[in-house]
């Protein structure tokens, strides 16, 4: 029987149409057969500008840019496909996946309700499933489900659907029957990628509900797994790659998480895809310390999602300070703050330091004050802000920092904040002060020369010369097989002993304890010094010229030896 003219019209035209579309349409199907969705959407627009109308460009379209998570852009082709014919299962499922991307899930349930009772089939069954349960009905999704599974029992995806649903429940998720129903699928078909995206996402949930972290350590490799499986059924699954990324770098695995997103990128340019991928990723670089990589992305997260902008600035910005890259670090830490960003404690201190670094003091004192009231605990920079302080000669603000550092930390520096405390009070003539703090410092820490050596001092200014005495000798004592710096803390105990030992005309002493600063120090300038006084002292010319030339021989402009060896007709 021949078909009425109008109908056979229709189909020729229908297929003059997908001819004349077939050249830009075929080179967008070979770039999706081979996931290769970028170059795919630069032809299938180029199709679509010749082509409005044609369906299978329609449905190509809405693929591609689904694929890209290009969701505004997917629902309007979808849209137009199914104008074209809303009666074709296949152009009902595009339209609602387009429609459930764009947050329309019950629209969606809607049309495919319609289309199962035209065209009962599997694939509008789990559809349907999917669009129930974003629509936050899982009563009717699990009916639905269950009904699929009855009539489909020999295809995956009703186990697929069910599998959603328990991943789904209200009031929480069942895991162990949605592992289940996944597990069933990749039974009937093992290399299906759906199942095994599923179970490895199934696994990530379950290992962040597990308080046992033995049992979620070993969710989580599971869930590892189930994606290098995805990965290795389909090298080219940009949501995968993108999943497995994120999860890593949830699980603080940044280094792999990085390489899993790199990938992601490659798939998906920035542009496309979820823009989360950029976050992070630059967000992992950030952790491992990679600043240039991190910023590219950060850079790339701001430009693409609001929310983040300010957080991008202040990652680069701590990068920076890292990296040690002051000036750069303070200008970010700059512009973060006059974006009316209010810094965290921990950032006006990164920021303080890096002004000190970058050589603005007086900005830098600035910040660091307010870090200081705000988180006092920063046990570190509240040390090294005191000891800035006070090489600013700003002893009152160093002593209330370093009184604040000692009454919120307590450790190995203890005692020498004590003594930088005394140091202070001691250059703003508060004697008595000073020594109380040097002796708390001694009291807590009785064998570093340096501490000592402060406290004798000030009990010299305060004519206590027996106690001097004593710490200065104790001093020569510990000095004598110590540090470098104690070394020269015995030195200089040496040299005031010897003072007060020369007002008292103790001559011999001056030179044996002279001579013991020289076995601490062969090449001390001020111990052949003292030798060569305590030898003129007592009336030995020949030693004292004798060592008053080797004073020279350290240093020929020492004026003392000059002088002294005059005097004595060299």
């Amino acid at each position: 029987m021949m078909k009425p003219l109008c109908t056979t019209l229709a189909v020729f035209l229908m297929g003059l149409s997908a001819a004349m579309a077939q050249p830009e349409l075929d080179k967008a199907e070979a770039h999706v057969k081979d996931q290769d969705y970028v170059r795919a959407v630069e032809e299938i627009r180029y199709a679509i500008r010749k082509h409005p109308t044609n369906q299978k460009v329609l449905a190509t379209a809405t693929r591609i840019y689904l694929e890209l998570d290009i969701a505004d852009t997917a629902l309007m082709y979808g849209k137009r496909l199914y104008e074209e014919d809303n009666q074709r299962d296949e152009n009902v499922w595009l339209y609602s996946e387009a429609l459930m991307e764009s947050g329309n899930s019950l629209e969606a349930a809607s049309l495919l309700r319609k289309q199962i009772k035209k065209s009962n089939s599997v694939q509008s069954s789990l559809l349907l499933v999917d669009a129930l349960i974003a629509a936050d009905s899982l009563g009717s999704a699990e009916l639905v489900a269950t009904t699929a599974k009855a009539k489909f029992a020999s295809s995956p995806d009703a186990y697929i659907a069910l599998g959603n649903i328990y991943f789904n429940y209200k009031p929480q998720p069942v895991f162990d029957l949605a592992i289940a129903n996944y597990e069933e699928a990749v039974k009937l078909d093992p290399d299906l990628v759906q199942p095994h995206f599923n179970l490895a996402q199934c696994y990530w949930a379950q290992a962040n509900r597990e308080s046992d972290n033995e049992l979620a350590n070993e969710l989580f490799k599971r869930s590892l797994i189930e994606w290098d499986k995805v990965t290795q059924l389909d090298p080219k699954n940009a949501r995968a790659w993108f999943e497995k990324g994120k999860i890593l770098y949830l699980g603080k695995r940044y280094r792999e998480a990085a390489g899993s997103l790199i990938r992601y990128r490659q798939l998906r340019p920035v542009g496309t895809g979820n823009p989360l991928a950029s976050w992070y990723l630059g967000n992992s670089f950030y952790e491992v310390r990679e600043c240039d990589s991190a910023r590219q992305h950060l850079d790339d997260a701001a430009r693409q999602i609001d929310s983040v902008r300010s957080k991008a600035s202040l990652l680069m910005a701590r990068c920076q300070f890292f990296a040690k890259n002051w000036a750069k670090s303070a200008e970010l830490f700059g512009k973060v703050e006059s974006a009316s960003t209010t810094l965290e404690s921990q950032d006006l201190w990164y920021y303080g330091a890096t002004l000190v670094l970058a050589g603005d003091t007086a900005k830098a004192i600035s910040v660091m004050d307010r870090a200081a009231t705000a988180d006092p605990k920063q046990c570190t920079f509240m040390f090294r802000y005191g000891v800035l302080l006070q090489q600013q000669q700003k002893n009152e603000a160093s002593t209330r920092i370093l009184k604040m550092r000692l009454a919120n930390c307590s450790d190995s520096l203890d005692a020498r904040i004590m003594v930088l405390i005394g140091n202070n009070f001691f250059a703003d003539s508060l004697v008595d002060s000073a020594r109380a703090m040097y002796e708390r410092a001694v009291a807590k820490d009785s064998l570093t020369p340096y501490f000592l050596s402060r406290l004798a001092e000030i009990t010299l200014i305060q004519n206590d010369e027996a106690r001097a005495r004593g710490l200065f000798e104790k001093v020569v004592m510990l000095g004598r097989n110590g540090s470098a710096s104690d070394k020269q803390a015995a030195i200089g105990a040496i040299g005031r002993l010897n003072g007060m030992d020369l007002t008292a005309k103790r001559c011999q002493q001056v030179v044996d304890r002279s001579k013991t600063g020289l076995e601490i120090d062969p090449r001390s300038e001020a111990m052949h010094l003292w030798t060569a006084v305590g030898y003129q002292c007592l009336n030995d010319a020949a030693n004292a010229r004798k060592y008053y030339r080797e004073v020279l021989k350290i240093n020929p402009n020492n004026g003392t030896a000059k002088q002294n060896l005059k005097s004595l007709g060299d």
